[in-house]
């Protein structure tokens, strides 16, 4: 099983992830998320705030692609797996109480179960289930 690093999860959770997902069509789609949490060894918790084609998207494709850096770009890495949506039940429950997201929408919540985690940098193999 795929296991996040301390040093990706300090990325993950103190950093903005690019968060990419494809519709149907094969096109695909980037956003910009700032509030992201590290659930498990391989899961993330991701709040809707603003997804609108990301959301079509992942309704008709849960395969996605998180990338993250440091601010030097010295250390990255990229994330790919796949998700749930939660629109009611503990998930949801987790990302209306979490403090970033008082007075924003936070329409859902989205778990990422990561299956891939890829060096940037090239400077080491990649981890994969």
């Amino acid at each position: 099983m795929i296991e996040i690093s301390n040093l990706q999860k300090e990325l993950i959770e103190n950093g903005t992830l690019a968060f990419c997902t494809v519709d149907t069509a094969g096109v695909p789609n980037a956003i910009a998320v700032g509030y992201v949490k590290v659930v498990s060894r391989n899961q993330l918790l991701i709040t809707d705030n603003f997804f609108s084609k990301t959301l079509a998207n992942l309704n008709s494709n849960t395969n996605v692609a998180l990338a993250v850096w440091t601010e030097d770009g010295e250390v990255g890495f990229q994330l790919k797996g796949s998700v749930e949506y939660f629109i009611s039940g503990s998930w949801k429950d987790q990302v209306d109480g979490m403090p970033e997201n008082d007075g924003l929408l936070h329409k859902g919540a989205v778990l990422v179960t990561v299956r891939e985690i890829w060096d940037l940098t090239g400077t080491e193999s990649p981890s994969k289930e």
